[in-house]
């Protein structure tokens, strides 16, 4: 390699998008080498993002990998509801549990009241739910900063390893890997580099990740 050569990056682009991003032409998303997306989908036991699923049929339809995020609730359902409400909405798009992936989304906002052992026990369980009633013995993928995984969860009662993880780690060369997986030799599978991404297609900000390819 000579000091002319571009730096290469082995792993492939990615985005995270919701309502909030608003209507997405992803076509043009694509043509600008977006390769993988994360739209979310669902929050607690009864909460939609009304542009779900047309973001997922989008996403599909011009060739991304595509996947669904689940925003965790500690408190306000139990598992089994928000197990209820997944369900519902993966029933209205092609979701297929070989080859797409479902993360859930864990972070404090909405969960204040919730203490770390009310998080884990919780989580744990939606865990298992999922593992079980929709991925067919396959883990789903967990989001989580380092500092909301290893601070406001007690993370040691349970074994989430198995868990492929997202991380999102902003401006920093490298994310930390929590514990959790750094222990048992794992990294990241996705890391969430920027909340501040711009991307043909998408008007305003967009979250960017890489993508272990």
């Amino acid at each position: 390699m000579s000091c002319n050569d571009p730096i290469k990056n082995e792993n492939a682009r990615g985005i995270d998008v919701s309502r909030w991003q608003g209507d997405i032409d992803w076509t043009r998303v694509a043509a600008a080498g977006i390769t993988h997306a994360i739209a979310k989908m669902t929050e607690g036991g009864d909460c939609t993002d009304p542009k779900f699923v047309t973001n997922f049929q989008g996403m599909q339809a011009n060739g991304l990998k595509a996947g669904v995020y689940h925003y965790f609730r500690a408190l306000s359902s139990t598992p089994c509801e928000q197990l209820t409400n997944i369900k519902g909405r993966l029933a209205e798009v092609a979701f297929n549990a070989k080859r797409d992936i479902l993360v859930i989304d864990v972070e404090t906002n909405r969960n204040e009241g919730a203490s770390p052992d009310q998080m884990a026990d919780a989580l744990f369980q939606l865990v298992t739910l999922i593992r079980v009633s929709l991925l067919e013995g396959a883990y789903p993928h967990i989001y989580a900063s380092p500092s909301i995984w290893s601070n406001r969860l007690a993370w040691r009662k349970y074994d989430f390893s198995e868990c492929p993880l997202w991380i999102a780690h902003w401006e920093v060369a490298q994310p930390t890997v929590p514990e959790t997986w750094s222990a048992k030799g794992k990294s990241w599978e996705w890391w969430q580099h920027s909340s501040k991404g711009q991307v043909d297609g998408i008007h305003g900000p967009v979250d960017l990740d890489w993508v272990k390819s």
